[in-house]
């Protein structure tokens, strides 16, 4: 056989594959979708009117760990606190105009720019559930391990700008995971968000166990108790103190 052929045929051969696995990568909003569907549907979700969430934090490079709270509150409203060890407490939240964050020994300030997007973005009370029509893009890149899953890597980028990296497990098509860069008051750092030990509450699958990767360590939190639909909607009044913060001239 002609050696030149032979080469040819060859490297028709060897980019088979990689041609192959290119087209078997699902539709990244199909797996949105998917994953929508098997956290029950957005109409589960859609009954309910608020939630709060307890369970426990823990920082294991640090020896520090103590209670989380979360509520939630349709449209748009959270207010989260953890008591970091011997620290103190933080806090956080959105009352629907406002973002604001206490951490212990700064006291309160009113979020602004990214960060202030970041927390409305936490408070939609749907953010689990993607709206493909927010999205510019949903486009599936990989198929690879991540924490230990095979999943199916997707790229979200949102129209009023910004992308995440986000994963979907491939047996149960459940989000496992993210990876997207965070504005703190230490600056932007890179965050991975592994979920896990997903459990239905309300007629919805919610992961009980979150772990986010920070460069100052993994932080672990574990949620044990749900309650729908039985907050007081005053939880989310500005603290004491915002109020004047959001009154001074700039």
């Amino acid at each position: 056989m002609n050696t030149r052929r032979t080469l040819f045929a060859l490297a028709l051969i060897a980019a088979l594959p990689v041609t192959a696995s290119a087209q078997a990568l699902p539709d990244g909003r199909g797996l949105v979708a998917k994953h929508v569907a098997a956290m029950g549907g957005r109409e589960a979700m859609d009954k309910h009117s608020s939630l709060h969430m307890i369970g426990t934090f823990s920082m294991a490079a640090m020896g520090i760990e103590g209670p989380v709270n979360l509520w939630r509150a349709k449209p748009n409203k959270f207010v989260q606190t953890i008591v970091i060890g011997s620290f103190g407490e933080s806090a956080q939240g959105f009352d629907g105009t406002t973002a604001w964050a206490n951490q212990p020994g700064a006291g309160y300030i009113i979020l602004s720019g990214e960060m202030a997007d970041q927390a409305k973005s936490q408070a939609d009370f749907l953010a689990d559930f993607p709206e493909p029509g927010k999205y510019s893009s949903i486009e599936t890149v990989a198929l690879e391990d991540f924490e230990g899953r095979k999943c199916y890597k997707v790229k979200l980028v949102k129209a009023a700008g910004g992308e995440t990296i986000q994963y979907f497990d491939v047996e149960t098509g459940l989000a496992a995971g993210s990876v997207r860069s965070t504005e703190t008051q230490m600056g932007k750092i890179d965050i991975t968000s592994v979920l896990s030990d997903y459990m239905e509450q309300g007629g919805v699958k919610m992961p009980s166990k979150v772990i986010q990767k920070t460069p100052q360590g993994d932080v672990t939190l574990v949620f044990t108790s749900y309650e729908w639909d039985n907050v007081d909607p005053a939880v989310f009044n500005l603290p004491d103190g915002v109020p004047a913060l959001v009154a001074k001239p700039n």
